[in-house]
């Protein structure tokens, strides 16, 4: 197994693994992929204001409303992840926050802020015109 394989099997394995993604950066810088590295280091800061935001734009835990949808971070990335591979050439990139129209103005509010941690988190490129291509509804 190469070193980058052994690397990135730790890291899926336990993806909160802040020690190894930062000894993994400093591989990185020392085989001349800094941009990855960069990548590497932001990844918890970006983490932790997706998780964040999650929070603050869900119902509180105490709420059992059946007709508001919790958003999970987990779900927030999948269906962010799914949109954007959706999307092709000009198509916009859009997804639906179910009965959640906090988090669907939410996103609206901080669309920059939301795909530049997404895309530290994923590792995934944005498309162009992200901001301006992106869509949010809520089905309320």
């Amino acid at each position: 197994m190469s070193e980058r394989a052994g690397f990135l099997k730790l890291i899926e394995k336990n993806e909160d693994d802040i020690v190894t993604r930062l000894v993994y950066a400093d591989w990185l810088d020392d085989h001349g992929e800094h941009e990855e590295a960069d990548r590497q280091r932001k990844w918890e800061g970006a983490k932790e204001w997706l998780v964040a935001f999650c929070a603050a734009n869900n119902p509180p835990e105490d709420v059992e409303d059946p007709d508001w949808w919790c958003i999970s971070y987990a779900e927030l990335v999948a269906m962010a992840r799914e949109a954007v591979a959706g999307a092709t050439g000009t198509d916009d990139i859009w997804f639906s926050c179910g009965n959640n129209m906090d988090m669907c103005d939410a996103l609206r509010e901080n669309c920059a802020e939301f795909w530049k941690n997404w895309a530290i988190v994923t590792g995934v490129p944005l498309p162009d015109n992200i901001e301006a291509r992106s869509g949010f509804s809520c089905a309320c």
